[in-house]
């Protein structure tokens, strides 16, 4: 019986192993998945700009990780995942490819001052892990995407100085954790949105003279609404 128990143990001791590094290989193969997407979708970006005086996507090459290229900064943990996209005031000129919503570990977008064009992809709605998307001054038209009410952690919402137009989609009153918003200097139509009034963590409004409505004219200054 002893020799018995003996091998049970042994077999148990095995499986055990055996299950350790098959999750191992399982969690390395997801991971480097993980940065096979994010590196794709950063080449769709650079794609997507047509002007870049400052040659900032230079360093966006294979002689480097992605992690180091500029303006690109991963998490610090083993799969190395995109978090922030910070390209403030690089002159840069282009559209913004829709498979920026395939690095879906950024937590904060940030393009401000250059002179980015186009629409504004829906697929930013699948960066449920966004908490800061900055794009302002820039050229971007459109409407601003309802689908962004699926990023409920946002914080920042700065769209201020664009040609974006049309009304402030209801669906961003569930976004309850705003705590600036940034919508002023755009061609938006339309009444101000009651809803505004719920957000009790807002402490920043921007709605600058450009919201016309046929019963009144909105000004709005240092979140002030008067």
């Amino acid at each position: 019986m002893d020799h018995d128990r003996s091998e049970q143990v042994r077999f148990r001791v095995f499986w055990l192993i055996f299950t350790a590094i098959h999750l191992f290989h399982l969690s390395s193969a997801t991971s480097n998945l993980g940065n096979h997407s994010d590196l794709l979708a950063l080449l769709a970006f650079k794609d997507g700009i047509t002007q870049d005086p400052l040659h900032i996507m230079k360093s966006w090459n294979d002689s480097l990780h992605f992690c180091k290229w500029a303006g690109v900064t991963c998490n610090l943990h083993a799969n190395q995942r995109v978090t922030l996209l910070n390209l403030e005031s690089q002159r840069l000129a282009g559209t913004l490819s829709p498979y920026i919503g395939n690095l879906t570990f950024l937590s904060t977008i940030n393009l401000q001052n250059n002179s980015f064009h186009g629409e504004i992809p829906q697929e930013i709605g699948r960066l449920t892990r966004l908490q800061d998307l900055r794009l302002t001054d820039n050229s971007i038209g459109g409407k601003i995407p309802f689908n962004l009410t699926n990023c409920m952690d946002l914080i920042t919402l700065n769209l201020s100085s664009n040609n974006i137009s049309g009304y402030i989609p209801d669906q961003l009153s569930s976004l309850s954790n705003i705590q600036i918003l940034g919508l002023g200097r755009n061609f938006l139509t339309g009444s101000i949105p009651p809803w505004l009034g719920n957000f009790s963590s807002l402490f920043n409004l921007s709605l600058l003279h450009k919201i016309v409505s046929k019963e009144a004219y909105l000004m709005t200054l240092d979140g002030y609404v008067a």
